[in-house]
């Protein structure tokens, strides 16, 4: 056994170095072949081909602080990307806003209007003579027949993109909120507030059929929401509460229960009747889109719904329509006295503006009625308000109003002429127009108006 062993090793080993000697089907092997061949069975060559060669290895390279910046700088961009649009928005709209102030400025001749001699109606005018302010636009007493409406529309729209960037679409809205019981609103143009009224109590139990479904739900809303009201009054309050009358109708803000628009120029009630019929539910079905008849000088252009809404062309420095009688009003209020009055933009537009003011009051409901004004006139700055003295007749002659009246002084003559008026808030909400837009709310004291009576 030994012995074969030991052959058989040697013939293995004489094969290895010899492989020509031998089997046949090893005499081709190539030399890289047994180079193969012996190198796997070398200690020495094993190791060095078992491994293999080490690559050099590349430090890692810091980014540049340029790489690194723009990388920020594309991450704040991805995470705030909606911020920086609107951001854009609102900075393009304010500077079409500028733009199109100055540009309009740029264009209006300046009179001698300096020391805010335009803001007194008997001196205000071309050459210095008198310019008195009719509550028309004098842009619509150029035009005639059928180009009268189209003006009066024109004018209208003309008014959407100035209001919007300067805020006054946003007050519109806000006040309308206030409405509450038998609304008067002066000098009601081509109605641009009619839209932010609530007309739920207005329209209940007289409108169509296509409509009322829709009404009632909002009436059972709005009866929700008054009874929260009066809890809260039970709770919170130190005087004690009717809780019967504090559940009728017309007793809290947005409330109305009729509405009274009066404005003098006829072309601007054509534009407001047809925004009344297609905001008020119910109306078109009973006001034609066009009316039939001419546009009266003055007197009754709308009578609906029982008389709870109704239109006017009238003079509003003359005596003002009462309430319809039969509509309804809130508790506890005196017959032909009005619970709220608006007025926007007018009293920059009439000869007397005090006069309004007290014609507004001597309709307004002692103690719980409130006179809401919407006005622009002089600001804060002084350099701004000389700039609305030399623009003021442009202004006029395309408004038909006096901007650089001063608008807090008329309404404090005013409080001191009428007694018991009283400015319960005089704020200048919008801070882009540097002070020169007014919100007044105004009340009468019951005692002082009863006093006065009792004289």
């Amino acid at each position: 056994m030994a012995s074969r062993l030991r052959e058989a090793a040697a013939t293995h080993v004489q094969h290895l170095t010899h492989p020509s000697a031998h089997c046949t089907s090893h005499q081709h092997i190539s030399p890289k072949q047994r180079v193969h061949y012996l190198g796997l069975r070398h200690p020495k060559n094993q190791l060095q081909t078992s491994q293999p060669a080490a690559r050099p290895t590349l430090k890692p390279q810091a980014p540049s602080p340029a790489d690194g910046e723009k990388a920020s700088i594309d991450a704040i961009f991805q995470q705030r990307k909606w911020g920086f649009i609107g951001a854009g928005f609102v900075a393009l709209c304010i500077g079409f806003y500028v733009t199109t102030v100055v540009t309009s400025l740029a264009k209006t001749p300046r009179p001698a209007c300096a020391g805010g001699t335009c803001a007194h109606p008997a001196t205000a005018g071309p050459d210095g003579g008198p310019a008195t302010p009719t509550g028309r636009p004098p842009v619509l007493d150029a035009a005639k027949g059928e180009d009268v409406r189209q003006t009066a529309e024109a004018f209208d729209r003309g008014l959407d993109v100035p209001e919007f960037l300067g805020g006054i679409k946003k007050l519109r809205k806000e006040m309308g909120r206030w409405a509450r019981g038998r609304v008067l609103e002066v000098a009601v143009g081509t109605g641009r507030n009619l839209g932010w009224y609530d007309w739920t109590e207005v329209v209940d139990g007289v409108i169509p059929v296509d409509d009322a479904e829709k009404v009632r739900k909002e009436k059972e809303r709005r009866e929700e929401k008054r009874l929260k009201k009066v809890e809260r009054m039970k709770k919170g309050g130190k005087n004690p509460v009717d809780v019967d009358k504090a559940k009728l109708p017309g007793r809290f803000d947005g409330e109305m229960l009729s509405y009274t628009g009066v404005d003098i120029s006829a072309d601007m009630m054509g534009v407001a009747r047809a925004r009344l019929r297609d905001t008020v539910p119910g109306l078109r079905q009973l006001l034609r889109r066009k009316r039939v008849e001419p546009m009266p000088e003055s007197g009754v252009v709308v009578d609906v719904l029982d008389s709870r809404v109704r239109l006017f062309i009238a003079d509003a420095e003359q005596p003002l329509p009462p309430p319809a009688p039969k509509t309804a009003a809130p508790p506890d209020t005196e017959a032909g006295k009005y619970d709220t009055i608006f007025q926007s933009f007018g009293l920059c537009s009439v000869s007397d503006p005090v006069k309004l003011v007290t014609n507004m009051a001597s309709v307004l409901q002692p103690g719980t009625g409130r006179i809401y004004l919407l006005e622009h006139g002089r600001g804060w700055f002084e350099f701004l308000n000389r700039l609305l003295d030399e623009t003021a007749e442009g202004h006029f002659q395309k408004h038909g109003c006096w901007w650089n009246r001063d608008i807090e002084g008329i309404v404090r003559e005013a409080a001191q002429t009428v007694p018991g008026l009283e400015v319960v808030h005089l704020g200048r909400p919008l801070l882009r127009q540097f002070g020169t837009t007014l919100v007044i709310e105004l009340r009468l004291n019951p005692d002082a108006v009863a006093q006065k009576s009792a004289q």
